[in-house]
């Protein structure tokens, strides 16, 4: 920085170490605010977005779920008309049979979603949630079902933009899931699974419940 200083007709340039000093803290802070400001919108973007992600899974499955119910109905209607045996053993034994065709029907719902092309999205979703309370600094370890490994590198890539406090990356060892997403530890210490399989055990309580109040 120099100051400019006009006399006999010639311009003489004096330095100023404070003016340096002080333009260059003045620049570090606007550049310190404006990270800030950059940081904060991702993370309220991000927040919004997994917001949105997981009302749409949920929606999905309450959906799915709707439709098992549904199934469960009719199929129980034909069933128990028939019925001349125990009446509670037949409700337990129809209970059961129901439920895993529920089940079966969420299942191929499920996996059927791998034909969408929002399944990145939601892949990252679940990846996402499934993070949430991991520390930062956590090496984080993504693992996907043998059909989605082409998507495994993208998902490591999305989930380390969004929490860029994590050390993610992508095991392209297949997990043993139908579908959704598993993160663990490197060395498999810990493990938060977001597949299919966890989302199903979610609902089978409930599933059951409901299935036996129709019978």
């Amino acid at each position: 920085m120099t100051d400019s200083i006009s006399g006999g007709g010639r311009d003489y340039e004096v330095r100023n170490p404070e003016k340096l000093a002080s333009l260059k803290n003045l620049l570090l802070r606007k550049a310190d605010d404006e990270r800030e400001v950059i940081l904060e919108s991702a993370r309220k973007e991000a927040a919004s977005w997994l917001e949105e992600q997981n009302s749409a899974l949920d929606r999905m499955v309450e959906q799915i779920h709707a439709e098992a119910v549904k199934r469960a109905e009719e199929i129980s209607k034909r069933q128990i008309s028939g019925a001349e045996m125990n009446r509670t053993k037949d409700r337990l034994r129809l209970q059961n049979s129901l439920l895993d065709e529920a089940i079966s029907m969420l299942q191929k719902e499920l996996a059927a979603i791998r034909e969408k092309p929002s399944y990145s999205s939601v892949l990252t979703g679940l990846a996402l949630e499934a993070s949430e309370k991991l520390p930062s600094g956590t090496a984080v370890k993504i693992q996907l079902a043998q059909e989605d490994e082409s998507l495994g590198e993208d998902l490591a890539a999305r989930l380390a933009g969004m929490r860029p406090e994590l050390v993610v990356s992508f095991d392209h060892d297949p997990a043993p899931i139908l579908g959704g997403v598993w993160l663990s530890a490197q060395d498999g210490s810990w493990r938060a699974p977001a597949d299919w399989r966890e989302i199903i055990s979610e609902v089978k309580d409930p599933l059951a419940e409901r299935i036996l109040n129709i019978l």
